[in-house]
């Protein structure tokens, strides 16, 4: 019987369906035989699976440690990179105490006023005038000196190449994936190797600080030129500019405030990481801060914390390079000043008050401007833990909140994960990720949580067993910061007055170190892993907030507007229109939700969240002990950082074909 051309869509559609569906039973099939072979095969580990990267990492370290003044390696390459990085963060440092703080004040306001106008100028000067108040003022500029020699190398490294990016796709698919490597990395993954081969104090934490900040610097950079409208290219061209006058008269001027928004992120991002880069030995600032936090010494922590927090502001009000248009309004009203006179008053006035400074001898912060904050958060520590740690009505307080993220969701959830069998383990985690995308993913997540079985022991105890306990953190706080978020956001994609409410509370959010989260903590919570996880809840829920209000509103309004014609409640057209078509949204915030859960879990470890965050702190406190342990403890962190990131990816780009195929 022949066959209508109009039957064969419908044919083949049936027939891909059917294929779709012996593929999926096969696969079920496949999965259903190995978790029986997981349940039968042995409960822990072998040993002999153990791959003895602890033991091949500790030897390397050793070795650097006795030929670091004689192999090549190191004197024609690392040494000599190590000693350019101290003299430039020496003398950085020598520069600004010679400046006196009354010139570091003045300079920092003077370039506020040239970038931002008088409102930047006056809130850099006051932030960092604040610095000297309550914070060590010659510790605040060793921290100073360091994020400005990273600063400088990220974006000698950076821009460039941006520029480079920007010329070809190729080259930048390449660096997109080296740069998306980077940023999924937690800090602590990046200590080991770079004390392996720079060693300790200033040149191992500038390396550290330029590799997280370097990111922002080429991507803006790039962005900033592929903005370049092709018009004004077409102009340069047609007047006969090279390709070098074109770049550096046409397209970077055209591209200056994205290039300057991605200075102002790589200050940030330098920010994040210059104080936990303080655990290699810089002695400055941020070494205050988690040696207070260690010894639980609250008040004296925060101090220092908000001294660098101030820091972080000066440089962020002086770097956006974006004038208000209040200033703008103002500045029509006032003579006009040509662009020589304002660099003569640019240069005299930080001049004129470091000569004044010298002259009173004014090389020390004056003590009797400092505020002695330690001792009023000591006592409101000693009130919260009389008064909202235990007896609060309903909810019994602070501990019982620990409590109950302990007890009822922490610890039944580790408990979960080690009791199964740690092929079961890796079997159903491969069987999330066929069903998410497909054998490829399910292979890749195979594989990372195999060589995390390799990994050995810590003591008597396997770093498998420290993968389960960082895991069932991270999923907790995962599971609590969604609940909080996407509530709030669903509010916010629908309420302007919501937005504009939660809006300072985002963006206040994403200019805070990663550590000032754990602050509040402490003084709220009493050390261990629920701390942690409040910690990771605060500084991941933004993201989540901010994109699914974002995806809610890219939603047109035209389906909208067709359920409610069709009688739709508000509820109706959120879940089954609003909510459907901001799904990628949502799970590119998820997905930036788990991986700032993971970042900060790893450095709760500084408040007793263990796991392990844990084991590369001590690799980098103890390296002549631990850093073999430590090195296997940041080769898990990352392999769960990829897993947990590749898995969420999938579920924001699959498509129905994608699921069991």
């Amino acid at each position: 019987m022949a066959v209508s051309v109009e039957t064969l869509p419908t044919l083949e559609s049936d027939e891909s369906v059917r294929a779709r569906r012996q593929q999926r039973t096969i696969g079920l099939a496949i999965f259903a035989a190995l978790s029986v072979g997981a349940l039968v095969a042995a409960h822990d580990v072998p040993d002999w699976m153990d791959s003895g990267i602890q033991k091949w990492a500790q030897d390397r370290y050793k070795w650097s440690v006795v030929n670091r003044q004689s192999s090549k390696i190191f004197t024609w390459v690392f040494n000599p990179i190590a000693d350019v990085l101290t003299w430039a963060v020496e003398n950085t440092e020598s520069l600004l105490l010679a400046l006196r703080w009354p010139g570091v004040v003045a300079l920092v306001g003077v370039i506020g006023w040239r970038t931002g106008g008088m409102r930047a100028a006056i809130a850099g000067a006051v932030a960092l005038f604040g610095v000297g108040v309550i914070a060590d003022w010659d510790l605040a500029m060793r921290t100073l000196a360091i994020m400005i020699v990273a600063v400088v190398i990220a974006l000698l490294i950076g821009i460039p190449l941006g520029i480079l990016t920007s010329r070809s796709d190729r080259v930048e698919r390449v660096v997109r994936v080296l740069l998306d490597t980077a940023q999924v990395m937690p800090i602590f993954v990046y200590f080991s190797p770079a004390t392996l081969f720079f060693g300790i104090q200033f040149p191992p934490a500038v390396v550290v600080t330029v590799i997280y900040a370097l990111p922002p610097a080429v991507r803006l950079t790039n962005l900033g030129l592929r903005q370049v409208p092709v018009v004004v290219n077409e102009v340069g061209e047609s007047f006969g500019a090279t390709t070098l006058q074109q770049l550096f008269k046409v397209q970077l001027p055209m591209a200056r405030r994205t290039i300057l928004l991605g200075l102002n992120q790589v200050i940030m991002m330098a920010f994040a990481v210059v104080v936990l880069a303080s655990l290699l030995g810089t002695g400055d600032l941020g070494r205050e801060v988690l040696a207070a936090l260690q010894k639980l010494e609250v008040g004296k922590a925060f101090a220092a914390g908000l001294g660098i927090v101030l820091m972080a502001v000066a440089l962020d009000r002086i770097s956006t390079g974006e004038k208000s248009k209040r200033h703008s309004r103002l500045a029509t009203k006032l003579p006009t000043v040509s662009s020589r006179t304002a660099a003569m008053i640019a240069v005299a006035v930080p001049v004129l008050t470091v000569v004044v400074a010298r002259l009173f001898d004014a090389s020390v912060f004056p003590t009797s401007l400092h505020y002695d904050l330690a001792t009023v958060i000591d006592d409101a520590v000693q009130w919260v833990q009389d008064n909202l740690r235990k007896g609060v009505p309903v909810i019994g307080g602070t501990q019982a909140i620990s409590d109950f993220i302990t007890m009822h969701l922490l610890d039944p959830l580790r408990d979960f994960l080690l009791w199964l069998p740690w092929l079961l383990v890796i079997v159903l985690a491969a069987l999330a990720g066929w069903l998410s995308k497909g054998w490829r993913l399910s292979v890749t997540i195979a594989l990372c949580l195999g060589l995390i079985a390799t990994m050995g022991y810590d003591n008597k105890t396997l770093l498998w067993d420290r993968a389960m306990d960082t895991l069932s953190q991270v999923l907790v706080a995962i599971f609590i910061s969604i609940a909080i978020a996407l509530p709030l956001g669903m509010w916010a994609g629908r309420s302007d007055r919501v937005e504009r409410a939660l809006r300072p509370f985002l963006d206040g959010a994403q200019v805070l170190p990663q550590f000032v989260y754990l602050l509040p903590v402490v003084f709220l919570f009493s050390i261990g892993r629920a701390a942690g996880v409040v910690a990771c809840v605060i500084y991941a829920v933004p993201p989540c907030i901010r994109l699914t209000s974002l995806g809610m509103r890219e939603v047109p309004f035209a389906p909208r507007e067709a359920a409610i014609s069709f009688g739709a409640t508000g509820r109706q057209e959120m879940r089954n229109v609003q909510l459907p078509l901001a799904r990628k949204a949502i799970l590119l915030g998820i997905n930036q939700t788990m991986m700032m859960v993971l970042a900060t879990v790893i450095i709760a470890a500084l408040i007793g969240a263990g796991g392990l965050g844990l084991l590369a702190y001590r690799a980098t406190a103890k390296a002549q002990i631990d850093f073999g342990l430590g090195t296997a403890g940041g080769l898990s962190i990352v392999l769960l950082a990829i897993m947990l990131d590749r898995l969420t990816q999938a579920w924001g780009t699959r498509s129905d074909n994608d699921r069991g195929a």
